[in-house]
């Protein structure tokens, strides 16, 4: 067994567009096993996680509680992956965030270790492009970063109107943590409690984000959490607040308006590298063809 065992930890819940390339880029990147918690997928999610369950380095299992006050999901799965699979460093994100170390992750991680650093802070940065065709995939054909978000501010928790496009908000960083120092996430896993060693923002490694990738499932991602409010109404209002405005605004019968506002053409595109908000970044995309 390598004494640096990295685990990935996820939470998947229909997320079957995006889910193959999703688990292949990390077994690609060298990740040591993959563990899923499975939310009840009605989509292809079981198949495609079944399918590489059968490599023998994805396990994945049923949410067994949806109640937040009895079950910390977040918090349960790395558990499994550091009491059940032995991790050492666990990775914890979602099934549209891809990460991107500027150098080989192991490495970056022995360093980690060596100067007593236990939780990396890893920016989250949302990708964007012109509107996707129905079935194009969004890693594959979105390469747009923004590198230079808008800060979510409170006002922007409680109404239906934004300074920018929601997919132009700033996204928290997800953190990588050292298995034996986690205590418990975050919010939506992001950021963690250690019980030693200390915490750093760490530049060099990023989560290229697809939230978007397609109408409908954009449509089914927010009655999903729709449902999951109702199942947690003691949640405060600031708890998920966006998909809260977007429920809203699926309500309003303006969610078409709302998804079509998350892309760029071109030109907008080219006023944004040049104002240098956003970069182009093909990294998962040249990838994604590559696997075609």
């Amino acid at each position: 067994m390598r004494a640096d065992k990295i685990l990935l930890v996820t939470n998947v819940y229909d997320q079957g567009d995006v889910l193959g390339d999703y688990l292949q880029w990390y077994l690609d990147m060298g990740i040591d096993a993959i563990v899923v918690q499975e939310y009840g997928s009605t989509d292809n999610s079981i198949e495609v996680l079944d399918r590489f369950a059968a490599t023998g380095r994805v396990t994945w299992f049923a949410l067994p509680e949806r109640d937040m006050r009895k079950y910390d999901m977040g918090t349960a799965v790395a558990a499994i992956a550091r009491d059940r699979f032995a991790a050492d460093w666990i990775v914890q994100c979602d099934a549209d965030e891809f990460l991107c170390p500027d150098g080989d992750l192991r490495a970056i991680l022995r360093d980690a270790e060596r100067d007593g650093l236990t939780a990396l802070n890893v920016p989250c940065l949302n990708m964007t492009g012109p509107v996707l065709n129905p079935g194009q995939s969004a890693p594959g054909h979105l390469r747009l970063r923004i590198d230079r978000p808008t800060p979510v501010q409170p006002a922007h928790q409680v109404g239906d109107d934004l300074p920018v496009p929601h997919i132009f908000m700033k996204v928290p960083p997800k953190t990588i943590v050292r298995a034996s120092a986690l205590v418990k996430y975050g919010a939506g896993t992001h950021g963690a409690a250690v019980s030693w060693g200390h915490g750093k923002d760490a530049g060099y490694l990023r989560f290229l984000h697809f939230p978007i990738r397609g109408y409908d499932k954009f449509e089914k991602k927010i009655q999903n959490t729709a449902a999951w409010l109702n199942d947690n109404p003691h949640l405060e209002a600031k708890w998920g607040w966006h998909w809260r405005r977007f429920i809203r605004l699926h309500q309003s019968g303006r969610l078409r308006e709302e998804y079509e506002a998350q892309f760029v053409s071109p030109a907008q595109a080219e006023s944004l590298v040049r104002d240098e908000i956003c970069s182009v970044d093909d990294t998962v995309a040249r990838w994604v063809g590559r696997r075609l």
